[in-house]
């Protein structure tokens, strides 16, 4: 199984240690679940490469509706999606806090339900 974790945008992420905890968070987490995963920098105007699941944060969110028919997908870090509870920087054009790159056991347990495992 192989997964695409689509990430937010370049400018928040890019030399974050933050953002670079969250997202190796988030790959051994889903690697624990027996996917092979990969990155997309979730780059407006583009779509990342197939796969079972995609998993967009923040501005990579805005990727998922490209995913074909075949392809789960699941939100995090956008408003309606799978979040920290304090992150208060959930719509586009804010600046993201700290809770946006906090990956927390309930929001584990919310992608495992997602995912059906």
């Amino acid at each position: 199984m192989k997964a695409v974790i689509i990430k937010g945008n370049p400018k928040f992420v890019e030399n974050n240690p933050l953002a670079d905890k969250f997202y190796n968070e988030l790959k051994d987490f889903l690697t624990s679940l027996g996917y092979k995963i990969s990155f997309d920098v979730g780059e407006p105007y583009t779509q990342p490469e197939e796969a079972d699941v995609w998993v967009g944060h923040s501005r990579g969110s805005d990727r998922l509706r490209f995913a074909s028919e075949n392809t789960k997908t699941i939100a995090l870090g956008i408003e309606g999606g799978i979040n920290h509870p304090k992150d208060t920087s959930l719509l586009p054009g804010q600046i993201p806090d700290e809770f946006h790159y906090i990956l927390t056991e309930e929001m584990k347990d919310e992608i495992r339900r997602a995912l059906g495992v």
